[in-house]
């Protein structure tokens, strides 16, 4: 037995290298050694098929078998070695019908463990094109082999089979050398991005520049997708193409300032992306869920999600809405607050912000100089006059008369007259109207906010010029006296 199994291991030893794991050789104890036995590229895709669920997919690599031998002192002539597989992912069926194989296979006077390895490949490269996972809640007691396929939930097992397929695939396009489509150049698979759902790939020179370029269009930014097929991308794929975080930041930042779907958790005051769907009545649903501390509440009125209920705040625009001369009840001060907060919304927009004269796109000035830039349609423009081009220059700078008054948006216009109209009005329209005025044209009749301490309003929609304090129309230079209305005032 010594000198035929000496030269078999010492076969084995240089086939599997570090593959081989000798356990025992000793005067006292029987020869054991470990072969791990891969099955990385199949030569065919298998079907890999999850019962319960129907889920399926097509994998190229299953995980290393582990075969464990321990020679008898009387192999290789009377007694074949004892062995024993270590697989969790075939089914125990299959095991069986692959240990009465090899037990089949031993023929008394001949070495088998390689016969016995070839066996055992031969048996998983030729299973049928689908390997099926299912709960099995009866478990089989074989020396010949040990599993924990009735242990692990299927779904489980399913789920990391697929995360093996990834990483060997990934790992064998990262070592070969590959034509990028792009640039045309050879480039090792580790310097190129290959995108998970679509399987495109480029070197990650021309994806980064591909990128940036995404980043430095003046126009309205879209998300960056595949460069062939334009399917969606991830962050991780995304962190590889920018390669470096604060291009990253800036894109997300740029979306962010784009998308309608962005709202702030009432809780913890995250923002969190709450995409707006819509019911089979077509109206607007309103649930929204953060993010960051799972606080599901309702984004129109800011309070917990109430599925059953109609949200008040829309009750309370409907009754606004509503103009059949009836008496409503009186707003309630959350009412009258809410309104305020939104009048007082519009006159910091209005007074901190102006539009681009191009695009019309807000933009704020903080500080510095006149020359601003418009990020969304590219224009230099002058922050005083509003003059603008392809490039800020010299130019006559004749400054617009300052804003004094803005017109309020149409619906809440409407819900300000509805309520000054109300025959409950009184502490209504002491609150809200304190800095409000109607344009005095008929016709027109639009709610204006004040803006400054200047009362000389000019109407927004009609272009009427009208005194804030009295609401009468300006007609010369005489309206504001000492003895008339003041020409500058506070709230």
């Amino acid at each position: 037995m010594d000198t035929i199994f000496d030269e078999e291991l010492t076969v084995l030893t240089s086939i599997f290298n570090e593959d081989f794991q000798l356990l025992k050789q000793t005067d006292d104890e029987l020869p054991t050694f470990n072969l791990t036995i891969r099955f990385d590229s199949l030569p065919k895709k298998i079907t890999l098929i999850h019962e319960e669920s129907n889920a399926s997919a097509q994998i190229s690599h299953l995980p290393p078998i582990i075969l464990r031998i321990t020679c008898k002192q009387t192999y290789p002539e009377t007694d074949a070695p004892i062995y024993c597989i270590f697989c969790d992912y075939l089914p125990i069926d299959q095991l069986l019908s692959l240990s009465n194989q090899m037990d089949a296979a031993w023929q008394p006077g001949e070495v088998i463990i390689y016969t016995w390895i070839e066996l055992l490949k031969d048996f998983v490269y030729n299973l049928s094109n689908e390997l099926i996972l299912r709960s099995t809640s009866s478990p089989i007691t074989d020396q010949r082999f040990i599993t924990n396929y009735d242990q692990i939930q299927s779904k489980q097992l399913y789920e990391q089979l697929i995360e093996y397929d990834r990483i060997r695939d990934q790992l064998e396009f990262d070592q070969n050398i590959h034509p990028c489509p792009i640039c045309l150049l050879d480039t090792p698979g580790k310097n190129c991005l290959r995108f998970e759902k679509c399987q495109h790939y480029a070197c990650l020179s021309c994806l980064n520049s591909y990128a940036v370029e995404q980043l430095n269009i003046n126009h309205e930014l879209k998300q960056i997708a595949c460069y062939d097929c334009n399917s969606s991308v991830f962050l991780s794929e995304l962190r590889r193409m920018f390669a470096d975080d604060k291009l990253l930041l800036k894109y997300q930042e740029r979306l962010l300032e784009q998308t309608t779907d962005m709202v702030w958790c009432p809780r913890c005051h995250h923002s969190t992306i709450c995409p707006v769907s819509e019911s089979v009545s077509g109206n607007h649903l309103s649930f929204a869920e953060c993010a960051h501390c799972q606080f599901t509440f309702c984004r129109r009125c800011q309070e917990t999600w109430h599925p059953q209920v109609e949200c008040p705040k829309q009750e309370l625009l409907s009754s606004l809405m509503k103009d059949d001369g009836k008496e409503r009840p009186r707003a309630s001060k959350v009412e009258i607050k809410k309104l305020l907060m939104e009048i007082s919304n519009i006159e910091t927009i209005e007074r901190f912000s102006k539009p681009c004269p191009a695009c019309s796109v807000r933009i704020e000035k903080n500080g510095g100089c006149q020359h601003m830039h418009c990020r969304a349609c590219g224009v230099h423009f002058c922050w005083e006059c509003g003059w603008f081009g392809n490039a800020y220059g010299v130019h006559p700078c004749r400054r617009k008369p300052e804003l004094t008054g803005a017109a309020l948006s149409d619906e809440i216009n409407e819900k300000v007259t509805k309520l000054i109209r109300d025959v409950d009005g009184e502490v209504i329209q002491a609150d809200v109207t304190k800095r409000l005025q109607l344009c005095p044209k008929e016709g027109c009749r639009h709610v204006h906010v004040k803006i400054g301490t200047r009362n000389s309003i000019v109407c927004g929609k009609c272009g009427t010029n009208f005194c804030f304090l009295c609401g009468e129309t300006i007609y010369g230079e005489f309206h504001f006296s000492e003895y008339a209305c003041h020409q500058s005032s506070k709230v």
